[in-house]
């Protein structure tokens, strides 16, 4: 099975049973805003953005996000597990090319808001990606 027939699967089961995924061991998340930190500090939103709609899978325990998204990214390390107080935190680093180059993704489910959806927050350099996950 092909990556791509796996990465179909998880969002198809996803999106065929929200209830079971979101339950307990998934984060079924939809990207609603896209944006960038300008030079001068501002935030730059956007407009007609390709990743705004879609949607990618976050496995709680381990924080491996499946989906066309986020999916690049390896080695997740879940550093708050969410909770009624508490949002969901899981980063990636990454070393870069020369000699004192890196590279962090961050992302942010907030937990703790009450209803099943959450909002979430990623960051990856002047990256800011936001939406909801159930």
């Amino acid at each position: 099975m092909n990556k791509c027939s796996i990465v179909l699967s998880f969002i198809g089961a996803a999106l065929i049973s929200p209830g079971i995924f979101a339950a307990e061991k998934f984060y079924r998340c939809e990207v609603l805003s896209d944006a960038y930190i300008k030079t001068n500090g501002g935030l730059a939103v956007v407009q007609d953005s390709p990743r705004v709609g879609l949607e990618f899978v976050v496995i709680k325990k381990t924080g491996e996000v499946v989906g066309d998204v986020m999916d690049s990214l390896g080695k997740p390390k879940v550093i708050a597990s969410g909770s009624k107080g508490n949002a969901y935190k899981v980063i990636w680093t990454q070393k870069a090319e020369g000699k004192n180059g890196f590279f962090v993704e961050y992302l942010s489910i907030e937990e703790f808001v009450k209803g099943s959806k959450k909002p979430f927050g990623f960051f990856s350099g002047a990256l800011l990606m936001t939406g909801v996950c159930e």
